[in-house]
């Protein structure tokens, strides 16, 4: 089976091994570039971005299954806010708590969440094409 075509069928399963593939990567390329004291809020910025990108991808793609494009909507909705709510409650408890870190983990988190979010559009419009 050829990338393309395991890439371009994006079923759930493609998708969180596609993304876990990512995320390994991030944190590969994190451990060049993060001194070791800071290596846990790159770590932990990534997988919680991972986490709410699958989250996210699920609702969404389980929302392509109904026949009513309201329905659609809705899960594809629900799927953005949760990815949004779960980035900003954990931005905003690392800004509240763990201030020694909070640049680190920002940008960590937020460089993820658009890689991730750019295969969750991806893998979406895939799945939308006839």
């Amino acid at each position: 089976m050829s990338v393309y075509v395991y890439i371009c069928g994006m079923k759930i399963s493609n998708f969180i091994y596609t993304v876990i593939g990512i995320a390994a990567l991030l944190m590969a390329a994190g451990t060049f570039l993060s001194s070791r004291y800071h290596f846990p809020a790159l770590v932990i910025a990534i997988l919680l971005s991972l986490g709410s990108t699958i989250l996210a991808y699920i609702l969404s793609y389980n929302g392509l299954d109904q026949k009513r494009t309201q329905g659609f909507i809705t899960y594809l909705m629900a799927g953005m806010f949760s990815k949004m709510m779960i980035g900003i409650i954990s931005v905003l408890i690392v800004a509240l708590e763990f201030q020694f870190m909070l640049k680190e983990y920002v940008f960590s988190f937020f460089i993820s969440y658009f890689i991730f979010t750019g295969f969750e559009v991806y893998g979406l419009m895939r799945k939308l094409r006839a």
